[in-house]
């Protein structure tokens, strides 16, 4: 998909000097140049960091599932009540992931019980520091997820983009090209081809869709022992 956009972009831009000539079909076509890559890199850059929420977010069920089977290991009473704290938090989650900080008390709940419990033989001693070292992983891997869910393109990035896009288009359609009609027709459409469009692609990658929070809600149901997600 990334390669298709970029050869787009790049055969559009070496054609749409076409209705211009001389030194002002140069200044179009690498003012067009600047924008595309400046836009190539922020989508990139929203593509990044879902793919790292999506990654995190696999670390986290990985790890819960671990607690689970480790705690299985440990005393009944203190492994079931390690079991319904998990199915409590994750559930808290699937209700609302994109208020991934709700969820901070149901963590808060699990992390309590583990720290209150008391290995007696050397057997838990072991079983207990391996479920201590995940519960110290989960916490930073939680910090993470809270942090990309957040951390959308800053505001100088729209800037930057906006103040290019707005010289691109002054070129563009700037009074000195002396197009006729059928160029400016022409020109319309590349400009929402070249400019609308990439801009659309970086807005939707920018902003999580119901259907991809619905993707990962469900991840966090699938991951809750014997219950599929609804």
């Amino acid at each position: 998909m990334r390669f298709l956009f970029i050869l787009l972009v790049a055969i559009v831009v070496a054609g749409v000097s076409y209705p211009f000539t001389g030194n002002f079909a140069l200044f179009v076509e690498a003012a067009l140049w600047i924008y595309s890559l400046v836009v190539a890199f922020l989508i990139d850059k929203t593509m990044a960091r879902r793919r790292e929420l999506k990654a995190s977010v696999n670390v986290e069920l990985a790890r819960l599932r671990h607690i689970h089977h480790v705690g299985e290991q440990l005393p009944k009473a203190f492994s079931k009540k390690v079991d319904a704290l998990l199915v409590a938090y994750q559930r808290k989650i699937e209700e609302e992931f994109v208020s991934h900080r709700k969820s901070t008390e149901s963590f808060r709940a699990l992390s309590h019980a583990i720290y209150a419990f008391s290995p007696r033989t050397r057997r838990e001693e072991i079983i207990y520091a391996d479920l201590l070292q995940t519960l110290q992983d989960l916490t930073l891997g939680r910090q993470k997820i809270q942090f990309e869910l957040l951390a959308g393109l800053a505001s100088y990035d729209w800037f930057l983009l906006m103040v290019i896009l707005a010289c691109l288009l002054a070129l563009l359609f700037t009074p000195t090209a002396n197009l006729v009609p059928l160029a400016r027709l022409a020109l319309a459409f590349i400009t929402a081809l070249v400019v609308l469009l990439p801009m659309e692609m970086l807005w939707r990658g920018d902003h999580y869709s119901a259907e991809a929070i619905r993707g990962f809600q469900d991840m966090y149901g699938r991951n809750i022992p014997g219950r599929k997600a609804h």
